[in-house]
């Protein structure tokens, strides 16, 4: 995978990701007021990784060529944590 094609992986998922916060965020609403506390910690989390995978992002163009394969890694990590957030972010409207 190249720079570019990893860029705008990272890009798409970072899109997908402020999407799905902003629609569950919208949803919030419909739970009940302990299950708003845990939602918005678990908002908060999931923001706090978006906003980290985001500084990654921009420095990519920093990086050399030998650390590509970390950034990789880094960067299939966020995407897997975000996956299991919003996972456990939709079963408390179950």
């Amino acid at each position: 995978m190249t720079k570019e094609e990893i860029k705008a992986k990272a890009a798409e998922a970072l899109a997908d990701a402020k999407s799905k916060i902003k629609e569950l965020d919208a949803k919030k609403d419909d739970l009940s007021a302990e299950l708003k506390e845990e939602f918005q910690e678990k908002v908060d989390a999931l923001k706090a990784k978006k906003d980290a995978l985001e500084a990654k992002i921009d420095g990519i163009e920093d990086d050399a060529e030998d650390k590509w394969e970390e950034i990789k890694d880094v960067l299939g990590d966020s995407l897997k944590s975000f996956k299991e957030g919003f996972a456990n972010l939709g079963r408390l409207f179950d």
